[in-house]
Parts: structure tokens; C-alpha cells; sequence
């Protein structure tokens, strides 16, 4: 478990943090039983198609392999000549033999460890030449594009391989106005869907996590592998602390949250005048086994004499984030994701329909099935583009 703040590794904070890590990674250990995915979670999909983080781009260094088992795939990642990413699998089409751990990276060119045979973007360039000119020794390469300091892949759910051509162009927002960087990771053994599923649920926040007040609206989405919410947050600040920062009341946080698909959900924020954006990234490692990374890019530090809560959040970001978002995780996985089955397909009680309109989501748009979810059900309303760009001329 790594976590990487380009701009300041403060001693104290990272080791609060990693204890945080530590913790969640230890019990994260103690994984389900092979062969239960069926009794638990019926025919939902163990792996949607997507957009999906291989890793971020500080860990891919070239002349390095990372090796990485995601949407139950081995994997394996490099740079060719030209510095782009490639993802492939990590057998040799020779002989089956493995790139990873034990192969290596030279002028861009990936060589197996079994037979030192090597290949450029999937393509074989040594052995015979009956081999090297023989177009079914090729390695399928998955769709990769490299944004915002992370490389994502693209998953076809649908092809044996995993390998096909994207049904979508990833567009995430620019990150030129938000010059710090931090990420953070965890392995959590339970689906994806009920991580970005946890954010939708207003009720949780204030019992579990003991927000005085949160709230979630649904907003049109443009894109049919989009949703869209806004949420709205507060927690109650000890009476010394809102005295020193002149509060009169508890500060809001607002957060507007855009999902896409199920392995990328990016979440704008703002802290009492302190805005970040932050990329929430789930890949499947395997049944009910996901990578959790979180990506934050802030602001500039503040400095004032005078204290203001603004700039005290711009002082303790990353890590006292972080160290907040591990221990809400943490809170819900020993509550809700270890162990409990997702009943996706079964109507929610009520209260809880914004939770049914997610599910709808991800049934009419992402699954493309029209059965229906009961009598709580709210239909998401897609809205075209060219709509809201005519509404917005008006």
C-alpha cells in the first residue's frame, strides 16, 4: 500500500495515514469463498464494461512491467518507444510463457522471461519469421489513454479477452487549476457497485458516520453511462474550533458527483470556499475483490495571519482528508460491504429511492434491461446534450 503526495510527505500525517491503510488492507485479507458469488449475488454481472485505472502514471516509469491481475485478467503495463501506455495480457504467445515478475522492458519493446521472445505493442518483433510474421501471434492490446496523471484501459465485459473498442470517449474534467496532487489506495473485498452505490444513500451519513445533516439530489445526466448527484453535507465542528475560526454555525461541504460507469466517479468539491477535485477509481481484481483508489487535486496552500477555516482546510489537505475518507470507508465496509449480499434486483424500502434510481441506472443504461424494480423506483430522466446546450442558449 502506497500513499504519494508529490508536493509534501509531512511524517506525522503519512503515518497516520498509513495506519488508516494498514488497517483496512490487513482485514481486507480475509476474502469471500471461491464459488459464492452465485448464492449471494444471483445474476448481477461480476464485470461491467468501462473505463478502468490500471495504475497511476508516476508508478509506470519507462523500461519498467507493472503486473496487475484486474476484471479477473492478468495484466501487464508498459511504455512503448513513444512513451504511451500498453496494456496486454501477460502471456507470451509463444509458448505461454510470462512477461511478469521476471521479464523486462527494452526500447520499448516488453520480452518474455520463459523464451526471451519480445514484442512492440503486441506485435512479436524477434523469433523466426514464420512467428514474427504470423498475425494470430499478436497479443490483443486493450484501448488505453493516459489523463490527469492516471492510465485507464478500457473492458470489454462481452469479449473473452476483455479486449474491444470503446462505446464511449473517457472525458474527465481539466486539472490545470489544481496544482497539488495526492492518491491514495485500498483493496476492499466486495463488489464496485455498492462503493459509488454508498454515496447515493442519504441516511447512512447521519447514522453511521454521524453527519448532522446530508442530503443527495439526482441531476440529468447527458450521457447514458452517466449519473449525476448532488450532495450536500455537514458535521458538527467542536464549539472551541468554530470560536477560533469565528463560525457561527458548522461549515457546509458540497459535493457534486459525476459517475462513469462504474469504475470512475469524480466528485467537486467545496469546503467552506476551499475547492478540490477528487477521482474515485474501483477496478475489479476479481469476483467480490476491487481496487479502491482515490486521486485529489487541490488548490494552492493559503497562508493568512488571520485564522480562517478556508485555509486551515488548505493546510491539513491531503492527508487529514484522507485520513477522514479511510475512517468513513472503513465505517462502511465493517457495516455494509464485507459480507452482505447485493440484492440488486430487489425492491429498496422506502426513503431510500434515490438508492432504486441508481440501480435503475445501471440496469436500463449500462445492462440494457427493461425488467422492473418495483414501486419505489424513480425512472432516471436521460437528457440529450444538444437539450441542455438549446436550454442553455435560451
Amino acid at each position: 500500500m502506497r500513499i504519494k503526495d508529490v508536493e509534501n510527505k509531512a511524517f506525522f500525517a503519512q503515518f497516520l495515514a498509513r495506519l488508516f491503510v494498514h488497517n483496512v488492507a490487513k482485514d481486507s485479507q480475509i476474502f469471500l469463498p471461491k464459488g459464492d458469488y452465485e448464492r449471494r449475488h444471483g445474476d448481477f454481472p461480476r464485470y461491467f464494461s468501462g473505463w478502468y485505472l490500471f495504475v497511476p502514471s508516476d508508478d509506470l516509469a519507462d523500461g519498467e512491467i507493472v503486473h496487475k491481475k484486474l476484471n479477473g485478467l492478468d495484466l501487464v503495463a508498459y511504455r512503448n518507444k513513444e512513451g504511451r501506455p500498453v496494456v496486454h495480457s501477460n502471456r507470451c504467445t509463444h509458448m505461454d510463457g510470462m512477461f511478469a515478475p521476471l521479464g523486462s522492458v527494452k526500447d520499448g519493446r516488453i520480452q518474455c522471461a520463459y523464451h526471451g521472445y519480445t514484442f512492440e505493442n503486441g506485435k512479436p518483433r524477434s523469433g523466426p519469421a514464420e512467428f514474427r510474421n504470423d498475425p494470430s501471434k499478436c497479443i490483443p492490446c486493450h484501448p488505453v489513454t493516459e489523463v490527469n496523471g492516471l492510465v485507464f484501459f478500457w473492458f470489454d465485459a462481452k469479449s473473452e479477452d476483455g479486449v474491444g473498442v470503446p462505446t464511449w470517449e473517457l472525458d474527465l474534467p481539466d486539472v490545470s487549476g489544481f496544482p497539488r496532487r495526492a492518491t491514495m489506495r485500498s483493496i476492499t473485498p466486495t463488489h464496485m457497485a455498492p462503493l459509488h452505490e454508498n454515496i447515493i444513500d442519504d441516511q447512512h451519513f447521519m447514522i453511521l458516520h454521524g453527519s448532522q445533516r446530508y442530503k443527495s439530489d439526482l441531476l440529468p445526466y447527458q450521457d447514458k453511462h452517466r449519473f449525476r448527484t448532488r450532495n450536500r453535507m455537514i458535521f458538527e465542528l467542536p464549539d472551541r474550533m468554530k470560536k477560533f475560526f469565528r463560525l457561527e454555525e458548522n461549515p457546509v461541504t458540497e459535493m457534486d458527483s459525476d459517475f462513469h460507469g462504474l469504475g470512475i466517479h469524480i466528485t467537486k468539491a467545496n469546503i467552506s470556499g476551499f475547492e478540490a477535485l477528487m477521482i474515485h477509481c474501483t477496478t475489479p481484481i476479481e469476483d467480490e475483490v476491487t481496487e479502491w483508489t482515490l486521486t485529489m487535486y487541490m488548490d494552492k496552500r493559503q497562508w493568512s495571519l488571520i485564522p480562517s477555516y478556508r485555509d486551515f482546510i488548505s493546510q491539513i489537505h491531503p492527508w487529514g482528508t484522507f485520513a477522514q475518507v479511510y475512517y468513513l470507508h472503513t465505517q462502511d465496509r465493517r457495516a455494509f460491504f464485507e459480507r452482505a449480499p447485493y440484492r440488486f434486483y430487489e425492491d429498496v424500502p422506502k426513503g431510500f429511492e434515490k438508492v432504486n434510481a441508481f440501480r435503475r441506472w445501471i440496469q436500463v443504461e449500462l445492462l440494457g434491461e427493461e425488467r422492473p424494480m418495483g414501486k419505489n423506483c424513480i425512472p432516471t430522466k436521460y437528457t440529450p446534450l444538444n437539450v441542455l446546450q438549446d436550454d442553455a442558449a435560451e
